[in-house]
């Protein structure tokens, strides 16, 4: 890696580390605000990679209007329970109305049934996955009134460390000693050691992260064995999170998704793991509560 992306990655990760982490902690409505912004940002960056080139298939506005509202829904109703009904209304209303709009507007050359798939597609990529933040985080909350906002913050913190070290340790195992590729066609600087490396990874931060933080948490608390279990599937989830977006960006014929990040890349390269990771544990968490 060139020392200039790597300065710039390290300036970002300083900087933008311990900001995610105090909005985290600081409230569902923030984190919410967050997503929110961060969902546009994704659908814009999602609509300009899924087209074929020269063409302009997706109603972006619609799309990224749709994945920066279900972020804010999820705020307003973050139990899952009142959020579903609410974000299905919102989706299937944004579906009939892309459906309408392609009939319109680009009947019968246009591509309109793939106008309005793709712009749904693109707002639940982005945003519908960005709302399981919001639910993750208010989740200790809704369920305890002894939870705090400590609890909620480590909760959501918790996927997010277990991708975070994964993809480090994966890439310190591939780079020093992988040499066989998992998975070339999509991803060719991925190795089978590199995704094993990750996958151990994952399971000791896992393991470490639960007996730092996680052993305290009402109605969640996690042991660093039962921790450092399920992380195993989250880390496999980000994996699978990762090598889709690859696929995304190999049928668009770019290498990042955006610029947006100094040596990052784009929102979807920054989160691409994240985007499974986070909504697959909050599913977790709330099907292994009857046993925790």
């Amino acid at each position: 890696m060139p020392k200039e992306e790597l300065s710039s990655r390290l300036t970002v990760a300083v900087v933008g580390i311990p900001l995610a982490a105090f909005i985290i902690y600081w409230g569902v409505w923030p984190l919410a605000v967050l997503m929110a912004i961060v969902g546009v940002l994704g659908a814009r960056e999602y609509f300009s990679l899924a087209p074929p080139p020269g063409e302009t298939v997706a109603f972006r506005w619609l799309g990224a209007a749709l994945a920066g509202a279900l972020p804010l829904v999820a705020a307003l109703h973050s139990d899952y329970q009142t959020f579903a009904p609410w974000a299905f209304a919102l989706v299937l209303g944004t579906a009939l109305v892309a459906l309408a709009l392609s009939l319109w507007l680009r009947w019968p050359d246009g591509r309109p049934l793939d106008a309005a798939a793709r712009t749904i597609m693109g707002a639940l990529y982005t945003g519908g996955t960005l709302s399981c933040w919001v639910l993750l985080r208010a989740l200790p909350e809704q369920v305890s009134s002894g939870a705090t906002a400590f609890h909620g913050a480590a909760l959501l913190i918790f996927p997010l460390w277990v991708t975070w070290l994964g993809d480090t340790s994966a890439y310190g195992c591939g780079s020093r000693w992988g040499r066989a590729k998992l998975f070339e066609v999509v991803s060719p600087n991925k190795t089978v050691v590199g995704a094993i490396g990750g996958l151990l990874g994952s399971v000791v931060a896992g393991g470490v992260f639960a007996w730092l933080w996680l052993s305290g948490i009402p109605e969640f608390a996690l042991s660093w064995p039962v921790a450092a279990a399920i992380s195993l599937p989250i880390a496999i989830v980000g994996q699978v999170g990762d090598l889709a977006e690859s696929v995304i960006k190999r049928g668009a014929g770019v290498k990042d998704s955006g610029h947006l990040l100094p040596g990052h890349g784009g929102v979807l390269d920054r989160l691409d793991a994240l985007f499974f990771t986070v909504p697959f544990t909050y599913a977790l968490l709330l099907l292994i509560r009857p046993w925790l």
